[in-house]
């Protein structure tokens, strides 16, 4: 595709860019060309002032097929490398889609001249053959994919110094689900009694702070009415967690407390104090118009004078004393003037009733004036009488406007949480509401609890209590994380901000001084900056001048020093890496995700001989894309003010930059006032080939390109767009996705849709503003279609058949159903289109006029989007298949909802309760089994109490094969295959055939998943499984949402946020006069509202009572009103931009119906706090037409006339659909003037056909039964023959050997028992006589040790001949041996030394093992001493290896189990079985004969006796000379691992024959042999036991590929051990601990 000159702009590489990027503009295509060129191009702004990161010289092997002449040493390339371009996007999807493209453009690349022949891609630049491919080589491990994966991928290598290995494993939903359930039942736990507060921090409340949390928390009970309704607050609380710390960080000061006046500014941010102003002002002339009228007429409203605490005499003060300065004040000022003057009733109220009936409010609170009606003279009494209403009547109007609303919305916060009260109020006056007491009585001083409202000091507390108990909240779900040794993406960001010192470390909190943990943690609001580190150098520069201050951190503060010094270092070496950053979609980024990823761009690290520190902020280039208009994932607490910010930001990084940095604007000149370099010509090497020079005049060749260039057809950029060009702001207005006319009718309704006047708060942040779209030049003729399906909604005059074979007609009789006839006329409408039928409208004479039928639309051409995903998607799905149109929802809803897993879950939960009368119900009921009632009842009735219901079931059922069924569900739960039976129950009983739909076989699939990753984090325990299933069930029933693929071609039905990034030829958008997705129920039912401003709960201490008024709710609530209602704009824009040709609306207002001689007659509602889409749609439509002035427009009013009219809540549209299928007032454009409207099922009906026959749910029902009824004939089937196969190959743990080896129980219960290898109630800790340090096991010391020998081992080279056979260089290196260095002690003891453990005892059982092992064969060999006549030539630590062995099975057959018996399978006469492993240590030798080779294995056993003085075990061979064992426990230590050692044996020899096969060099393999770490001794294998071995593994081997291949291998296959073969029990896990599960034979 050719770029056109937004794009080509949007190519700068010498500038920060943002690319606000409309729908369907091409912005992939341009952020792949970015990424591209930030490859190819040499010079760019990143290359000149940033210092080139760390690099490979060459690529080894792999992929890489060409020659090495033809590749490059990548450290010369001027350009970036793939791994340091960042690149971003909010999805996985998108980011592999981005990773593929990218693969696909690079594997095009080649060198030559500038030009694209389709398929290759030649450029100048491109030097060598093999570039391309080093590129691709490099791609696969470039940082590209989702914010939260590339966090993860930053985190990984430092996990130790994060203070957090994490766990094995992400966190499933379920499981995340059920720990929040569990976090919040420990909170409620908790005793409240400060004696009891050791059981808050173990439970993980941090201890500083867990005597405020439990006060909180009952705080919080209290003022919700118990702890159900609080614990509802609380799981909302855990869901907007991001935005709560957000919303915090606002209103909180460095103690971490809300503070009042915080709180006070946060409000008043979101307000113009110039609004504010400006309505004083016409308060305040509108009163003193009033007073004055009033003075005028003293003598006959207030003879003697008005009293001075009257209410007059308050309007007259506020009058004469003026509003004050200050915003706060004059809000305050309007709220006293709203005391004054409106009635007490309706003071809080949606219409407040100023001056009711012509006169001041009556109550306590005396009028001071009189009624104009007792005025005696006639005129004098008209005369006041209509100026008072004049003036009423203007303050209503200016309250009632759009400022007006806003400003009585902030008087009344101002009125709750100012405690001041108006002038001239009686002493005895009691005010319209009360403030409520802190704590809360338990009566209430008034009638009703509305008439009470929270103080500021009260509002203040409520926060405080609700964020404590999110802090609280926090750690307890982090210490249930630790316990289940599970992670989420929360944890990864937590570690990425201790990383990127965001704030302080976790792991540091424990030991840095408070002050520096301040300092660590105010991060400023310009992430990127390092202040606040160089704040904490300060505060401990202070601590260090006078140590006095540090307290218990004084006597390590260099250690911190030091500490921090090299976490600082740390981020600027990761900073480092980096020199580019695209961050696609990144109007959906969180407050979070930006402040971590621009971490990255600050300060980097430089070295000697790096270019200069450039003078920005910024230092990689930085280019973020996206579009406000498609930001609709405030759900997933996506922030859309972020990417405005950070773009105002941006352009003020560029204008500093051109001004500062010099690199940029020396010759040749990278940045220039007018013009924007492109990176693809401007290079030295300019050559073209002539097709490239033919195209367009070359106009894709020129170097510079004006920032006022435009393309054909558009409009040439104003001044505003100019400066945002020059400024780095580059907006793509192409637009390659929709048809011309389709488009440039969309593009009005965007005119009104993000109009300001729809702005709530005209000051906020989070809106939309409309971008004119142009048609790519093949598109911009092409008209496009709209289309409206209107159901009627009239109807339900008599009640509906109750004959079950006539199928219901959504639009006969029967009350309407909206989404019903909704969901038919989608599916008519797709039928036509896939079949190309003709429809037809309704004229308003009742004629009707057939359109005809167009080209065919493939199902998958057909998108149906829907703005939630309530009932109307299972709805429209059915009558979508009701029609035989393939159909399929991307997500279904919720997965324990689905009929087909429903009868599983019931099947769960009888196995797990068998004596469960309802579980077996619910079985026998099912699909599963089908009993009848008469048969239930005899089943349930007749059993017992206690009885097994499970068993019985078996002999209830309705033929042989259930029975079978039901008695293997009954062997399969006995033996624990809880998996086996749900997989076995889904391919042999009937549950497949009652739901035959491929969505059913998916959730089959789906709910067996999700058992088995259950089963994986808690076990195999049907009873714990079915409980935490029926848990999920009853927490949620949507909690698990069941994902499907739909088939390749079916139409394709999904909400708008799941279509975000794809199009289709035809777009569906359905239900858009429904407030489903717009309305605040779910908020206002939880009573907790969070948005990155605020966050606020509405408590409601009396459950009898309504709630209390609350100042801060009605703001958040409001705000959050406006947040919801710009975001269903957007919603709006996303959905009707995914067409390509066609674009359908769906929906009609309630009440819609036809009148007779008029047509579609349309009631007109509009809610202007939450309009519908709908309602924007046609409001959009109404607009534009007033714009155009089209006077016989059907969306305008008749009332509308010239100028702007406002927005009407009221009102009747009538159309016309024959008249608008030619005229439909859509815009100026005549390619597309009319609509297609449909509003009944006839419209689809031919002039002369039928309707096509839909079945009946009865209908179906029966026919399934019949088919389910229909047996084989001819007996029994019969079973196939087993079929020969390949043989299988399996693999296993090198490890493993010698414990199965010695037991076949333990090897059973570890692989076909899927047990793990720990004792299941641990039953003890290790006993302190073995010698070994304290905290620190036998395991832990051998990995220690292991480490340090893999670390510190010296290797003497081969010599100044060389080798006698090649080996690598990583096996020659010359090194000396450092294993006896401290140093390298204290390198692998912080990495690998627990915490708390006896370090001194350890260091010197090293030290003794490091000396034995140096004075023994292998440090001679290492020291370069021949050892009988041995010299080592090389040597590798930690050897990987890779080995594939045959194992025989002396045809097998595998089987599966059927109701008519075993079923054969295969017929296997051999496997393979791999093992990948490591070898500790390879010694490559020579003697005067040959050149050999050896696998050694390191032992540590008896490392605790070293120092005990005895002298025997393995230590009565110390100081032997022999090769070979020298003592008892010496032959034994080689009988217990010689599986292992036989292993390591046959992988080398495997290596060396494959050398000898090949005619190279080769060495001899060496038997193996163990290093002795207590003796320092190399005990090498006998002849004998090493051929012992080899027999042994190979015996090993078959019995390992039968118990994993076999189809049934139970444990009674295999005897306990008795005898002396029975002192391996001691150390089976599945034989310690104090709930053994196997054990020797008994006597």
């Amino acid at each position: 595709m050719r770029l056109n000159t937004a794009q080509r702009l949007a190519l700068n590489l010498d500038a920060h860019i943002v690319i606000d990027a409309g729908a369907g503009t091409g912005k992939t295509s341009t952020i792949i060309d970015r990424v591209i060129e930030h490859y190819l191009a040499e010079d760019q702004r990143a290359t000149r002032l940033l210092p080139q990161p760390e690099r490979p010289s060459r690529l080894q092997g792999g992929m890489i097929l060409a020659p090495g002449s033809e590749r490059m040493d990548l450290r010369e390339w001027g350009g970036m490398l793939p791994g340091e371009v960042v690149l971003l996007t909010f999805t996985n999807r998108a980011a592999d889609e981005m990773r593929d493209r990218l693969r696909r453009t690079v594997a095009r690349l080649r060198p030559g001249p500038t030009g694209d022949d389709g398929t290759h891609r030649s450029d100048p630049r491109i030097r060598h053959e093999g570039f391309g491919e080093q590129l691709l080589t490099l791609l696969e491990d470039a940082p590209i994919g989702t914010i939260d994966s590339f966090l993860n991928q930053l985190v990984a290598p430092y996990r130790g110094i994060l203070g957090d290995a994490l766990s094995r494993e992400n966190i499933s939903e379920a499981g995340r689900i059920l720990l929040i359930d569990s976090a919040l039942n420990t909170l409620w736990r908790l005793p409240s009694s400060t004696s009891h507060i050791g059981d808050a921090v173990d439970a993980g409340i941090p201890a500083h702070i867990a005597p405020e949390v439990l006060a909180a928390r009952d705080r919080i009970a209290r003022h919700y009415s118990g702890r159900r309704s609080a614990a509802g607050v609380l799981r909302s609380l855990v869901r907007r967690s991001l935005f709560i710390e957000e919303a915090a960080r606002r209103i909180m000061d460095e103690d971490g407390r809300i503070t009042p006046e915080l709180l006070h500014r946060q409000i008043m941010a979101t307000i113009d104090p110039d609004d504010i102003a400006e309505h004083v002002q016409e308060v305040h002339r509108i009163i003193s118009e009033f007073c004055e009228l009033v003075r005028e007429n003293t003598a006959v409203l207030a003879a003697g004078g008005w009293p001075a605490e009257s209410r007059m005499a308050c309007l007259d003060s506020l009058e004469r004393n003026g509003p004050p300065a200050e915003a706060w004040e004059q809000l305050t000022w309007l709220s006293h003037v709203l005391v004054c003057t409106v009635s007490s009733a309706s003071l809080m109220g949606p219409k407040p009733s100023f001056f009711p009936y012509t006169q001041f409010p009556s109550d306590s609170w005396v009028p001071g004036i009189g009624k104009f009606s007792k005025i005696v003279d006639k005129n004098t009494k008209e005369h006041v009488r209509d100026s008072m209403k004049d003036l009423i009547s203007t303050l209503k109007t200016t309250w009632s406007s759009d400022r007006g609303k806003l400003l009585l919305h902030f008087s009344r916060i101002a009125l709750l949480l100012d405690d001041s009260t108006p002038p001239a109020t009686p002493a005895g006056w009691e005010s319209p509401l009360t403030p409520l007491p802190i704590p809360l009585p338990e009566r209430l001083q008034r009638p009703r609890a509305d008439q009470h409202y929270f103080t500021l000091e009260a509002e203040v507390r409520n926060l405080q209590d609700l964020y404590l108990v999110h802090l609280g909240f926090q750690g307890v779900v982090q210490k249930l994380k630790e316990r289940d040794e599970v992670h989420d993406f929360d944890d990864i960001q937590r570690l990425a901000g201790d990383l990127l010192l965001a704030n302080c470390p976790t792991a540091c909190r424990t030991f840095y001084h408070p002050s520096i943990q301040r300092a660590l943690d105010s991060l400023a609001d310009s992430p990127w900056r390092d202040d606040h580190i160089e704040a904490a150098f300060t505060a401990l520069a202070a601590l260090e001048s006078d140590p006095s201050r540090a307290g218990d951190s004084a006597s390590h503060l260099g250690a911190i020093r030091a500490d921090l010094e090299s976490r600082l270092d740390l981020l600027r070496r990761i900073r480092r890496r980096y020199r580019a950053f695209i961050i696609d979609e990144a109007q959906d980024n969180s407050p979070l995700q930006w402040r971590l990823l621009s971490r990255l761009w600050g300060e980097r690290l430089n070295e000697e001989g790096d270019p200069r520190t450039p003078d920005t902020p910024w230092q990689p280039t930085v280019c973020y894309v996206g579009d406000v208009k498609q930001s609709i994932y405030a759900f997933r607490q996506a922030e859309v003010t972020g990417f405005l910010e950070f773009a105002n930001y941006l352009r003020k990084v560029n204008s500093h930059e051109f001004a500062s940095v010099p690199e940029l604007t020396r010759k040749p000149a990278l940045r220039s006032d007018t013009h924007s370099r492109d990176p693809r010509n401007a290079h030295a090497i300019t050559i073209a080939s002539a097709s490239e020079h033919m195209e367009k005049g070359g106009r894709d060749l020129v170097a510079w390109i004006p920032f006022d260039a435009t393309d054909r057809n558009l409009p040439a950029p104003g001044g505003v767009e100019v400066e945002a060009r020059r400024e780095g702001l580059i907006s793509l207005q192409v637009n390659y996705r929709t048809e011309g006319g389709l488009l440039r009718a969309m593009n009005e309704w965007w005119d009104d849709v993000f109009c300001h006047r729809h702005r709530h708060f005209p000051n906020g942040d989070f809106y939309a503003t409309p971008q004119t779209l142009y048609a790519s030049p093949e598109k911009q003729d092409k008209p496009g279609s709209i289309e409206w399906l209107c159901p009627l909604s009239t109807g339900g005059e008599s009640d509906p058949t109750t004959d079950l074979t006539i199928p219901l007609d959504p639009f006969g009789p029967g009350r309407p159903d909206s989404m019903e006839r909704q969901a038919l006329l989608i599916a008519l409408r797709v039928r036509s289109l896939i079949e190309a039928s003709p429809v037809r409208v309704r004229s308003a004479d009742g004629q009707w006029h057939q359109i005809d039928a167009e080209e065919t639309v493939t199902p998958s051409d057909i998108m149906i989007l829907l703005p939630t995903r309530p009932k109307i998607r299972d709805t429209v799905i059915r009558h979508l298949l009701d029609l035989g149109i393939p159909a399929q929802a991307d997500r279904e809803g919720g997965l324990l909802d689905r009929p087909a897993t429903h009868a599983l879950e019931g099947l769960l939960q009888f196995i797990a309760r068998p004596r469960s009368r309802h579980h077996a119900a619910w079985v026998a009921r099912s699909v599963l089994i089908g009993l009848d009632d008469a048969q239930l009842q005899t089943f349930i009735d007749g059993s017992e109490r206690g009885e097994d219901l499970l068993t019985r079931l078996s002999e209830h059922t309705v033929n042989e094969r259930q029975r079978a069924l039901v008695e293997r569900w009954s062997e399969l739960s006995r033996s624990g295959r809880l998996i086996d039976l749900l997989e076995e129950t889904i391919d042999r009983s009937d549950i497949l055939t009652a739901y035959p739909d491929p969505v059913s076989r998916q959730d089959v699939e789906q709910i067996v998943e999700v058992i088995r990753s259950m089963s994986i984090e808690v076990g195999g325990d049907p009873m714990v499984l079915a409980d935490r299933v029926r848990h999920l069930r009853e927490r949620s029933s949507d909690a698990l949402e069941a994902v499907t693929v739909p088939p390749s071609d079916a139409v394709r039905v999904m909400t708008i946020h799941s279509a975000k990034g794809l199009e289709a030829k035809v777009v569906i958008l359905a239900d858009v006069f429904s407030n489903r997705q717009t309305n605040l129920r779910n908020e206002d039912r939880s009573r907790l509202i969070v948005s990155p401003e605020l966050f606020a709960g509405n408590p409601k201490p009396w459950s009898t009572e309504d709630s209390p008024k609350s100042a801060l709710w009605s703001h958040v609530r409001r705000l959050h009103q406006a947040r919801k209602s710009a975001e269903a704009r957007r919603l709006l824009y996303v959905g009707a931009t995914r067409a390509e040709e066609r674009l359908i609306i769906v929906g009609s207002p309630r009440g819609t119906e036809w009148s007779a001689g008029n047509g579609l007659s349309v009631p007109w509602t509009y809610d202007q706090s939450i309009p519908q889409l709908g309602q924007m749609w046609i409001e959009s439509l109404r607009q534009g037409s007033w714009r155009r002035g089209e006077s016989d427009s059907p969306w305008l009013d008749a009332d509308d006339g010239e100028d702007e009219p406002p927005i009407k809540t009221r009102g009747q549209r009538i159309f016309d659909p024959g008249r608008m299928l030619a005229e439909a007032s859509l815009g100026e454009d005549p390619a597309l003037s009319g609509m297609l409207v449909i509003h009944h099922p006839d419209c689809f009906d031919a002039l002369d056909g039928e309707p096509s026959d839909v079945l009946t749910p009865l209908q179906r029902i029966e026919r399934l039964d019949d088919a389910a009824r229909t047996s084989t004939e001819g007996g029994a089937p019969v079973l196939p023959e087993a079929r020969k196969e390949t043989p299988p190959r399996i693999r296993i743990t090198p490890s493993k050997l010698p414990v199965f080896q010695n037991c076949s129980r333990r090897h059973w219960f570890e692989t076909r028992g899927g047990m793990n290898p720990e004792p299941i109630i641990p039953g003890g800790k290790r006993t302190a006589d073995d010698g070994m340090p304290e905290n620190v096991d036998p395991a832990t010391f051998g990995t220690i040790f292991h480490r340090l020998v893999e670390i510190g081992i010296g290797n003497p080279g081969p010599g100044e001949n060389g080798p006698s056979r090649p080996l690598l260089g990583s096996w020659t290196s010359l090194r000396e041996d450092r294993m006896a260095d401290p140093d390298f002690h204290s390198v692998v003891f912080r990495e690998l030394l627990p915490p708390q453990a006896d370090e001194k005892h350890t260091t010197r059982l090293v030290r003794t093992m490091v000396e034995r092992v140096q004075s023994g064969p292998v440090g001679a060999l290492v020291s370069g001493t021949a050892v009988d006549d041995h010299v080592l030539e090389g040597l590798r630590t930690e050897m990987p290896f890779h080995i594939a062995l045959p194992a025989g099975l002396g045809g097998m057959v595998r089987h599966r189990w059927s109701p008519e018996g075993p079923e054969p399978l295969t017929l296997l006469d051999g496997a393979t079985v791999e093992m990948s492993g490591v070898i500790d240590l390879v010694l490559c030798t020579r003697t005067p004969e040959a050149s050999t080779i050896r696998p050694i294995d390191l032992k540590t056993e008896e490392a605790g006796r070293m120092h005990d003085g005895t002298s025997d075990g393995l230590l009565a061979a110390m100081g032997s000379e022999e090769s070979g064992p020298a003592c008892e426990a010496e032959e034994d230590i080689l009988r217990r691992h010689r599986m292992q050692l036989a292993l390591y044996y046959r992988a080398l020899q495997s290596i060396e024959n494959a050398k000898r096969d090949a005619d190279l060099p080769y060495r001899e393999v060496l038997p193996p042999a163990i290093l002795i770490g207590v003796t320092g001794r190399m005990v090498e294998y006998p002849e004998d036991i090493l051929d012992e071995s080899l027999d042994d593994l190979e015996d090993l081997l078959a019995r390992t590929a039968r118990m994993a291949l076999s189809s049934d291998v139970p444990l009674s296959d295999f005897a306990r051990l008795s005898g002396e073969a029975a002192s391996v029990c001691e150390s089976c896990p599945f034989h310690r601990g104090s709930l053994p599960i196997c054990g020797p034979a008994e006597s």
